[in-house]
């Protein structure tokens, strides 16, 4: 069969990613084709037809437009398969082939668009594995930029995994079990995060924990997710710290219906970390003693308990348009939320001044509000930017010449051309006449 250059193009990109459904920029749309969009017009719930590519006769295919893709890979995640977008890297000119590259790898346990993310709940890709009696994981939410390890007994590590309930599990025999090797994860760590220590993270005692870890950043880098120090807040917590609730219990306690009636959250933040809280009970009595001296004396003080959830509901998601905008991903709407999160800080710690419950003396005392960020965000871009990037305009005027020169360059030709336009049609009586 004679392969043409864009057929060429396509099959480079898909045997990279064998077992992903490839998305092809072709223009105004994205494209499938072949095995990928018999699997995936039903999923999408797009019509599947056929195109011909050379002279190898007319392949199966599928489309969707470019501007609405995500809602489209948002069924194709949801129903747990993996997507790959092969986008143009340059403007088409009318001579020659476009270059194309991979732009994104999306797999259910490494996206960070809100489209595709559940605000109350975390979204966690796990690596697991056991070795004798002990177990090793490693649970990355990419959208908040967190990765936690934990070494506890094998008999323990189902319940666990029941509670992470994670989006994306990786496991041996789909994963290789070498690269679990605690070495091997040592080293992923210090290359990747800049973790020298075992120690600096809590988990010396850990060593199938850290080999699970290793497991999650190989998977991360491998699918294009860009890693580098001081990205991921990363921590080893202990199983013996919260009670354990296997599934029998989660049921008979009727616990998704419990934290549904609970939450009265003021940012998705809180409702992730309620949740997270009942689904793991604290067993330390001086950590429960000083949770409930924070509840109580918020219950106290209904003043102080109004003025925090007032400041708090100016938050917003600051966890995932912290992480968004660190990796690269936050849109020009996302950077305004992220400064108006900024901003609100300072209410929060207001808020909490006086407190006599250490917990809440100690959360006032962490917060940070970064005004030099915020006011930065605030120079470069306008309170309400356009929902897309395409349509421009989100730099606020005069934050950066060069662009302002573009601006009025463009501007100005565009006055020009109309002026002709109106020019010629006077000159040639021809009132439907176009430039």
């Amino acid at each position: 069969m004679t392969e043409t250059p864009v057929l060429r193009q396509y099959r480079e990109a898909k045997e990279r990613f064998p077992d992903s459904i490839l998305l092809f920029r072709m223009g105004d749309f994205y494209e499938i084709f072949n095995q990928d969009a018999v699997e995936a017009a039903p999923i999408m719930g797009v019509t599947l037809t056929s195109r011909p590519l050379g002279k190898g006769g007319r392949h199966p295919m599928c489309g969707v437009p470019y501007h609405a893709w995500q809602s489209y890979v948002g069924k194709l995640l949801r129903a747990g398969r993996r997507v790959v977008i092969c986008d143009q890297v340059e403007a088409p000119t009318g001579k020659g082939l476009v270059k194309r590259a991979v732009t994104r790898v999306l797999t259910p346990g490494t996206v960070v668009e809100e489209a595709y993310l559940e605000a109350s709940t975390p979204n966690f890709l796990v690596a697991a594995w056991t070795q004798g009696g002990e177990a090793g994981l490693a649970a990355c939410d990419l959208s908040t930029c967190e990765l936690q390890l934990c070494q506890l007994p094998a008999g323990r590590l189902e319940s666990e995994l029941e509670r992470l309930h994670p989006a994306e599990l990786l496991t041996p025999p789909e994963v290789d079990p070498y690269k679990f090797d605690p070495e091997r994860g040592r080293e992923r760590l210090r290359e990747l995060l800049g973790v020298a220590f075992e120690a600096a993270i809590g988990a010396e005692r850990a060593p199938l924990a850290v080999g699970a870890a290793g497991v999650i950043l190989d998977y991360l880098r491998a699918n294009q997710v860009e890693l580098r120090h001081g990205l991921f807040r990363v921590w080893t917590y202990s199983p013996e710290e919260t009670m354990p609730l296997d599934s029998a219990t989660v049921r008979n306690l009727e616990l998704p219906e419990l934290i549904r009636l609970t939450d009265r959250t003021a940012t998705p933040v809180g409702a992730r970390r309620l949740r997270a809280w009942l689904s793991a009970p604290l067993r330390d009595v001086e950590k429960i003693e000083l949770r409930l001296g924070a509840v109580a004396e918020l219950e106290r003080d209904p003043g102080r308990q109004a003025t925090l959830a007032g400041a708090l509901k100016a938050l917003g998601d600051l966890e995932r348009l912290t992480a968004r905008a660190a990796q690269g991903y936050a849109s020009a709407r996302e950077l305004v939320a992220l400064r108006r999160s900024l901003e609100a800080l300072p209410a929060v710690a207001e808020s909490l001044a006086g407190a006599e419950a250490l917990a809440l003396r100690d959360l006032g005392g962490r917060i940070s509000s970064r005004a030099e960020l915020a006011a930065l965000l605030a120079a470069a871009l306008i309170d309400d930017p356009p929902p897309h990037t395409r349509e421009g305009g989100a730099v606020r005027p005069g934050f950066d010449s060069q662009l302002d020169s573009i601006h009025e360059a463009s501007r100005s030709a565009r006055e020009w051309i109309s002026a002709l336009e109106a020019a010629e049609r006077a000159r040639t009586g021809i009132k439907s006449l176009k430039v």
